[in-house]
């Protein structure tokens, strides 16, 4: 039983770092293009869209580099946790909202927000708590 919760745990930061950087990635070669996506939620005050265009991928870079070396694991996975708190938060008020725009996720280019990408960040949510909680600490060399 070790064994498989070690594997699941490796699996879930395995999918969880891929996510997070394969998502940065778009975002950070084109800043300006995920600043007018992160305008489109009209959650925060005109003009921090482009500070967050620029800060916001190289953490998730940053992050998912952590999860899949190793490093800061347990920061890791607190940051994907909140990071997945505050997508849900987003997508849900702009469907609330009657927004039909673009996720901005970076992971498919015009992916339109809806209840499936509230799910998938739901699932990416339960991931990192999974991480977060574990007992063990396989493969990590900077655990905290």
């Amino acid at each position: 039983m070790k064994n498989i919760s070690t594997i699941l745990i490796l699996l879930a930061r395995l999918i969880l770092g891929i996510v997070l950087i394969s998502a940065s990635i778009g975002k950070i070669s084109d800043p300006n293009m995920f600043a007018e996506a992160i305008s489109n939620y009209h959650l925060i005050p005109f003009g921090l869209e482009n500070s967050l265009a620029i800060v916001l991928p190289w953490l998730e870079l940053l992050v998912g580099i952590g999860l899949i070396f190793g490093i800061f694991v347990s920061g890791s996975a607190f940051l994907t946790m909140l990071m997945m708190v505050v997508f849900i938060f987003a997508i849900s008020f702009a469907i609330l909202n009657g927004y039909n725009i673009e996720c901005g996720c970076g992971l498919k280019p015009g992916e339109m927000i809806g209840v499936g990408k509230i799910i998938e960040d739901i699932v990416y949510l339960l991931l990192a708590i999974v991480v977060l909680r574990r007992k063990n600490r396989y493969l990590e060399f900077y655990p905290k």
